[in-house]
């Protein structure tokens, strides 16, 4: 399995309304799929790690975090190597 770091990076145009939604997401998530998850101490995103079998299954499961939405925030998926 590898581990890809999920950059969120909210818009100036973030309203909170799918922040209840991307928490439940990540509690839906399987301990297996989602190592660790946060939001940053300045307000201004946060960032999770997912370990699963490729990039696109990455990419799949963090198209459907409710906040990843064109209004609220700007999601980068990259492949991280970390042990």
């Amino acid at each position: 399995m590898k581990k890809f770091l999920v950059m969120i990076e909210r818009k100036p145009t973030f309203t909170g309304n799918m922040l209840q939604g991307h928490r439940q997401f990540l509690q839906d998530l399987k301990e297996e799929t989602l190592v660790i998850a946060g939001g940053f101490a300045d307000q201004s995103g946060g960032a999770y790690i997912l370990q699963v079998g490729s990039l696109e299954e990455a990419r799949i499961i963090v198209d459907s975090d409710p906040m990843n939405h064109e209004n609220e925030a700007v999601y980068n998926v990259k492949e991280w190597n970390i042990s």
